[in-house]
C-alpha cells in the first residue's frame, strides 16, 4: 500500500490485470484514488519506484501489487489514521509513506523549523500500532516513512522517528548523502535518489538527473511531454524503493514478521561512504542508517531463514509535506 494524494492507476505500468487492488480515496470515501488536481503528481511517481511493472520503468518489485490509498487531509486527521487501518484490513504487506511534517530549509542551518518538534498524533500512532499488530494475520505490516528533505535531524519528526517504522534517507549516485536528506539516529537505511551540486557546502553535482519512474499521463504530471519522468527524487523516492525491496524479501519468505523484515534490511545493507559515514560500533550511521539497501543480499538472507539456515550472527540494532 502507498498512502499519497493521488494515483494514475490507468498508467500502462499499473493497468495490467490484477495489478491494482483495493483502491481507496480515504478523504472522499470512494474507491477512486486518481489525482483530483493538477498538483497531485507525487503518488504516481512513488508508486512507480516501488512497483512499476517494467514496461518502460521497473519498480524495485515489478511483480508486486499496488494498493493505492489516496489521502488529502491535514496531519493528524482522522482520515490519516483511517488510511493505515484501510491498508491493514485489506491485506497490505507493506505501507509506504513519502510524507510528513514541514521540512526546514535544507540550505539554512538557522531555520527554526529544523528543531520544531512535531509529535506523532495519538490517533495515527494507534493506527500504526494496529497495522503492526494485526496486519498480515498477526505478522505485522512493514511501515516505511521518508526521513525528510530538510537536511535536519528526523528525530524532530514524530512520524519518521516512531520506533515501529523505518525512516529512509537518500543517497546519491556517487555513494554519498544527498545534500537535502534528513539524518539522525532514527534513520534505518538509505536508498538512491536525486541530488544536486551546491558549492557553498562543497557538494558536487550528481552524475544523473534523478530517478526514472512513472508520471501522470499526457501533459499532466512532472513531465508534460510523456508518461514517465527521469528526475524524481527526494526521500520521497527513497522510501518506496525500500518498500519495493521489502516486497522482494517477503515474496522470498512470506512467513517473516515485520521485525524480521526490517532486521534483514539492517543486516544486508552496504556500508557506503566509509570515511564520512561516521558509523558507530553497532554499524549505524546518522547519515545512512545501517547503510544502502542491497536487495540481493536481503533476499538471500530471507531464503536462508526460510530453509532454517540462520545467517552468521550480526551486530544488534541500536535502539503533510511531500518528502
Amino acid at each position: 500500500a502507498i498512502i499519497d494524494h493521488g494515483f494514475e492507476i490507468d498508467h500502462p505500468e499499473f493497468r495490467l490485470p490484477g495489478k491494482v487492488i483495493h483502491s481507496r480515496d480515504i478523504s472522499t470515501g470512494s474507491n477512486d484514488p486518481r489525482p483530483r488536481t493538477s498538483y497531485n503528481n507525487h503518488g504516481t511517481a512513488c508508486a512507480g519506484v516501488a512497483v512499476a511493472s517494467g514496461l518502460e520503468a521497473s519498480g524495485a518489485a515489478p511483480d508486486a501489487l499496488l494498493m493505492p490509498v489516496r489521502l488529502s487531509a491535514n496531519l493528524g486527521s482522522a482520515a490519516e489514521a483511517a488510511a493505515f487501518k484501510w491498508a491493514a484490513d485489506h491485506g497490505a504487506d507493506i505501507i509506504s509513506c513519502s510524507w510528513g511534517p514541514e521540512d526546514g530549509s535544507w540550505s539554512d542551518p538557522d531555520d527554526p523549523v529544523h528543531t520544531t518538534m512535531v509529535d506523532l498524533p495519538d490517533s495515527t500512532r494507534l493506527a500504526i500500532d494496529y497495522a503492526v499488530s494485526n496486519g498480515r494475520d498477526g505478522k505485522g505490516c512493514v511501515i516505511i516513512f521518508a526521513a525528510g528533505n530538510g537536511n535536519e535531524d528526523c528525530g524532530y519528526d514524530g512520524y519518521a522517528s516512531y520506533e515501529k517504522v523505518m525512516a529512509v534517507a537518500a543517497c546519491n549516485d556517487r555513494g554519498r548523502r544527498s545534500i537535502y536528506s534528513d539524518y539522525g539516529r532514527n534513520v534505518w537505511c538509505c536508498f538512491p535518489s536525486s541530488d544536486f551540486g551546491y558549492p557553498p557546502f562543497n557538494h558536487p553535482d550528481p552524475l544523473t538527473p534523478g530517478i526514472f519512474t512513472t508520471d501522470r499521463m499526457g501533459r499532466a504530471g512532472y513531465n508534460p511531454d510523456g508518461d514517465y519522468t527521469d528526475n524524481f527524487g527526494g526521500t520521497s523516492s527513497s522510501c518506496p524503493g525500500v518498500a519495493g525491496t521489502a516486497a522482494l524479501i517477503m515474496s522470498a519468505n512470506p512467513g517473516l514478521s515485520w521485525m524480521q523484515v526490517r532486521n534483514i534490511i539492517r543486516d544486508s545493507c552496504d556500508k557506503i561512504d566509509a570515511s564520512g559515514g561516521e558509523y558507530d560500533n553497532e554499524g549505524h550511521s546518522r547519515f545512512y542508517g545501517y547503510g544502502r539497501i542491497n536487495a540481493e543480499k536481503a533476499v538471500k538472507i530471507a531464503l536462508e531463514l526460510k530453509k532454517g539456515r540462520l545467517p552468521k550472527k550480526r551486530k544488534p540494532a541500536a535502539i503533510i509535506v511531500n518528502h
